[in-house]
């Protein structure tokens, strides 16, 4: 009775992941170049309407637009009405190495020696990522999930604090399962997303329609995307609410990747209890070619000791 019981309470739990359609997320990049009252607003109108058609946000914060926010104690509290409202509110970082590695503007941050910078960089030095860290964390909130925007050179910047990792740009990168990555030492869980705006209109559609209910289909905007061509991002939240009405395979980066996380797990725990079952039963419970373990273990070893990659 033990075991029907645990596997009762273990599909139960992973319920939140199964569904007809991937669990999407939707992620905001706020840009380090791009910070002001005017950029403000217009995340501001985005918030809005994904509050209308119920699609949870994550919104990552450079450490540009933490220091404007702070700044202002009805900005500061705008974002904890965001919170509120179910977003989440991560970091974003334009590392040195990879802006150099993606055309992208660095924000001014690393933990590299400035000496390894060229020298005209090193006049656009702002701090380490100590002091990165300290505006980033003092919004409301706590940070788990970024976009770290890593080349090779720029692992020493990652913060330990976080939990979840963001990275991608095309099409190909909107589909994926959270993958087990150490960056600088520390472990995470990291993601792919599609950029919003790139793909051909209805592609990202076909896909999502098309995509199975145990991964995740990921996209990212950045604020000024939906100030420049808002009617995409309102177009994507009518797809997600034509085969999601009711938004419960839509989530923050951080839910839908313990979501997924606690789904696995007890998938390998159902697949040790059909073991059990199995050998009570006097069957065999597993294949030599497994060497002794369920399929379901042998998947969440490979989670655990994935290869790593850097974030991006």
């Amino acid at each position: 009775m033990k075991v029907f019981a645990a596997a009762i309470l273990c599909i139960t739990a992973a319920g939140s992941i199964v569904g007809a359609v991937p669990v999407s997320c939707f992620v905001v990049h706020a840009e380090p170049t791009q910070v002001d009252e005017v950029a403000f607003a217009s995340l501001v109108d985005l918030v809005s309407l994904a509050d209308d058609h119920h699609v949870p946000l994550t919104i990552l914060f450079t450490a540009q637009w933490a220091g404007f926010i702070l700044a202002d104690p009805a900005k500061v509290a705008t974002v904890q009405t965001f919170m509120t409202h179910g977003h989440e509110i991560g970091a974003h970082h334009h590392a040195y190495w990879g802006t150099l590695d993606h055309a992208a503007v660095w924000d001014g941050y690393t933990n590299k020696p400035l000496e390894r910078l060229a020298a005209p960089d090193r006049l656009r030095f702002r701090g380490t990522m100590v002091e990165y860290w300290e505006l980033v964390s003092s919004l409301p909130g706590t940070r788990e999930t970024a976009c770290m925007g890593l080349g090779e050179e720029d692992a020493v910047d990652w913060i330990c604090d976080l939990h979840y990792s963001t990275f991608g740009h095309t099409l190909s990168d909107a589909v994926s399962e959270p993958t087990a990555i150490t960056v600088n030492g520390c472990d995470a869980l990291q993601i792919r997303h599609a950029l919003l705006v790139e793909p051909a209109p209805g592609e990202l559609a076909a896909l999502y329609a098309g995509t199975a209910d145990d991964v995740l289909l990921a996209v990212v905007a950045h604020v000024s995307d939906y100030a420049e061509r808002p009617a995409v991002v309102a177009r994507w939240f009518d797809v997600l609410a034509a085969q999601d009405a009711a938004g419960a395979r839509r989530a923050t980066v951080a839910a839908a990747v313990q979501a997924w996380r606690a789904s696995y797990s007890c998938k390998a725990s159902v697949g040790v209890i059909r073991v059990q079952v199995a050998q009570m039963r006097g069957g065999q419970g597993s294949s030599p070619s497994t060497g002794g373990r369920s399929p379901a273990q042998i998947r969440v070893k490979r989670l655990r000791h994935s290869s790593v990659e850097s974030p991006r």
